[in-house]
């Protein structure tokens, strides 16, 4: 066993080393290489090297006992436990105390509050109601400054840390017990305290349990088409994404270059996610906020700069990929603009219900929920308002920070792309956790470049009682949203909200009656506009209607939608476009078109006389989008029927989304896929004046893969 441990530390020092070798910060070096144990702690001292001070937090430690005058040890809150921040501070006075630049450096009197700090916690023992803080946040930064303080001048007594590692053993759990993210965190902590009691057997099974998430699965963790779920079937691309990752890349930069380095196989996935899905979802420094859970309700949380520190770790690890990594860290550390370096691409992830458009000048993506699929969820008194966030939520970013902190100052009832009755109080879902949707129709096709995605919205919960057939169709330069079949018996008006996002500083244009307008501070209705234009999108209304528009101040608090976030009046300039559909609508329709880039009335005036997209049908049965220039036809059959256009007809004979494009005068490119993911076989007839060809697509004992395109060459 001893040998083994040392395969595994021997070489894990320099590749540290090399990460840090940029720091001002000075770390003692203490490694005895001939304690393979200690040459581990070197590297995760390394890793969490810093120069603290210390000053402010000293004011507030109570010398009689070991406490903090200003903590309330007795706090169970589920979200920012207080009691916490008693190890935090302690973990800055041990890197305090063993840092050579640090005035504190080997003070002694520092060193006594450490020890009587540790000594106060073990005997208090804090308890959370948030199985989290027990059994992650607090054994990790245990086990970090008990590391630490293995580097300082004096050690603490060994019966006291014998004392604190038990308890940490005992009450931070076995990793083999969870799942994705929360598995790696607690096996961090076995790391720790593996490395601190010298236990060759917690090591390996530490190892183990943190490599064993990166496995594609139908379970929590990561998904066969390249997503990630938590808390059961719940997209979290963002939150738990971040955690699993930081974990992973953390535990692999020690382990790199021994035997017990992180599989290829395994680094292949992760890199895959990192590169295909987590990072897209992030334009410039910002990430979409419909991937972050729960966290969402959180200050500054879609700002993701500090990620750049995974994929540094990936250019080591995943050398093969350096250039990618490069890129994105460039972007992430605002270097580069937005579209620095970015390729078309558009995924339609059949696991999570979700789909992704990126384009150089533009990202857009859209959440939906199903049957098959959670809800955001609400839970730790964390995002009280978001129950709508999944009925075909759409983020359209070009800068990526259109929506920074907007959240409590937003109207919960119009998030971008959702069609909802205005009501007065936001519902919360009858589960905080894990609660499904009601759509059995909810996916897209995709060729890899363009897509069409589809969601069958009804929700009779809480007097909703609404429904819609909403579909989104994508191309270059645009993305066609449509609407059908919209009935609701709700007592409030229904409104689907284009978008809701920071006004800018530019102008706000619209163009009414042949002229445009400048839409100043205020509310305005305005029946069927032909477009407005805000900051570099514009929005096209080719079947006109009844549109909302609001250029003006809005008011909330963080404490609005997390009642463990501040509770002070925030103000922002809010911009919103609706469509209202009026009091208890009935087969209403809506079509809009978001065109990333529009910079001015010559380009929208010219857009518009291109006539490139052409909206051909908008019904409940069948929602259909031909873009001229690229010879692409897209439609949504939401059951079975026939579509004519020019001299083509398409029969199908079940719901289905399909992608058609003329590759040459007799050959057609045909994607199609079941956002049902019924599992049966969709027959198509697809005629010509000349031809006709039916395809059977065959969807029967598909199980996981049942919502993900299949593709057909077809010669007429």
């Amino acid at each position: 066993m001893k040998t083994t441990a040392r395969l595994i530390i021997s070489v894990i020092i320099g590749s540290l080393i090399s990460a840090k070798a940029h720091t001002a910060i000075a770390v003692p070096n203490t490694a005895d290489n001939s304690n393979e144990f200690e040459v581990l702690m070197q590297k995760i001292r390394l890793d969490f090297a810093n120069n603290p001070s210390i000053d402010e937090d000293l004011k507030s430690y109570n010398d009689t006992d070991g406490s903090f005058t200003d903590v309330d040890y007795s706090s169970i809150q589920r979200t920012n436990w207080p009691p916490i921040v008693h190890i935090d501070r302690l973990s800055a006075f041990a890197f305090a105390y063993t840092n050579p630049e640090n005035k504190y450096y080997k003070d002694e009197v520092l060193f006594a509050k450490i020890q009587k700090g540790l000594e106060y916690w073990h005997e208090r023992n804090p308890w959370c109601h948030n199985w989290w803080y027990n059994q992650i946040a607090e054994p990790q930064q245990t086990g970090i400054l008990l590391i630490q303080m293995r580097a300082g001048e004096k050690h603490i007594p060994a019966e006291l840390e014998e004392k604190i590692l038990e308890r940490i053993k005992k009450d931070g759990g076995h990793p083999a017990k969870w799942t994705g993210a929360n598995r790696t965190d607690i096996a961090l902590h076995w790391i720790y305290r593996a490395c601190l009691s010298e236990d060759e057997a917690d090591l390996s099974t530490a190892l183990e349990n943190a490599y064993s998430p990166i496995v594609y699965t139908t379970k929590e963790g990561f998904q066969h088409d390249n997503s990630y779920f938590q808390h059961g079937t719940q997209l979290y691309i963002g939150g738990y994404g971040d955690e699993i990752l930081k974990g992973v890349t953390q535990i692999a930069m020690y382990t790199r270059g021994t035997r017990y380095a992180i599989p290829s196989d395994k680094l292949a996935l992760l890199s895959k996610f990192m590169r295909e899905t987590y990072y897209s979802t992030i334009r410039g420094q910002y990430m979409l906020f419909d991937v972050l859970g729960r966290g969402v309700s959180r200050p500054g949380i879609t700002n993701k700069a500090h990620t750049a520190l995974f994929a540094k770790r990936m250019i080591e690890l995943d050398p093969a990929h350096a250039k990618e990594y490069e890129e994105i860290i460039l972007r992430l550390s605002g270097k580069r603009t937005t579209d620095y370096a970015l390729s078309p691409k558009h995924t339609h992830y059949f696991r999570g219900d979700y789909t992704l458009h990126v384009r150089p000048a533009y990202t857009f993506d859209v959440r939906m929920v199903s049957t098959r699929t959670k809800r955001c969820e609400y839970g730790n008194g964390e995002n009280l308002k978001t129950y709508f966030m999944s009925d075909g939520c759409t983020n359209i970013v070009s800068d990526g920070n259109e929506y920074a902190d907007i959240f409590p100052v937003w109207n919960w009832t119009r998030i971008p792309g959702v069609t909802a009755p205005q009501v007065e109080e936001i519902p919360m879902a009858t589960s905080d956790w894990q609660t499904p949707g009601t759509s059995t129709f909810a996916g897209g096709v995709s060729d890899s470049l363009y897509g069409a995605s589809a969601y069958s919205y009804t929700d009779t919960y809480a007097g909703i009682n609404t429904s819609a057939r909403k579909a989104w169709f994508f191309f270059d330069d645009e993305v066609v949203c449509l609407g059908a079949g919209i009935h609701s018996t709700s007592e409030y008006p229904v409104y689907t909200t284009v978008n809701q996002c920071l006004a800018a500083s530019s102008k706000v244009l619209l163009y009414h009656k042949k002229k445009p307008t400048e839409i100043t501070q205020g509310n305005f209705n305005y029946t069927s506009p032909e477009w407005i234009l805000h900051n570099k999108t514009g929005y096209l209304f080719p079947d006109g209607g009844k549109v909302f528009v609001a250029n003006q101040q809005q008011t909330g608090s963080w404490y609005d939608i997390n009642h463990t976030a501040p509770k002070d009046s925030i103000q922002k300039d809010i911009f919103t476009i609706c469509i209202d559909h009026g009091m208890k609508p009935s087969d209403a329709t809506y079509a809009y078109i978001i065109i990333p880039g529009m910079q001015t009335v010559d380009g929208m005036k010219q857009y518009q006389q291109e006539k490139n997209i052409k909206i051909l049908t908008n019904t409940e049965n069948l929602q259909a989008v031909s873009n001229e220039k690229a010879g692409i036809l897209q439609m949504i059959f939401y059951q079975s029927g026939e579509f004519i256009y020019k001299d083509l007809t398409i029969k199908a004979d079940k719901a289905c989304a399909l992608i058609v494009k003329m590759t040459n005068r007799n050959k057609i490119k045909l994607h199609i896929a079941d956002p049902g993911q019924t599992e049966s076989n969709i027959t198509l007839e697809i005629r010509t004046r000349k031809q006709s060809k039916t395809i059977n697509c065959d969807y029967r004992n598909s199980g996981i893969y049942a919502g993900h395109t299949k593709v057909f060459d077809i010669s007429l």
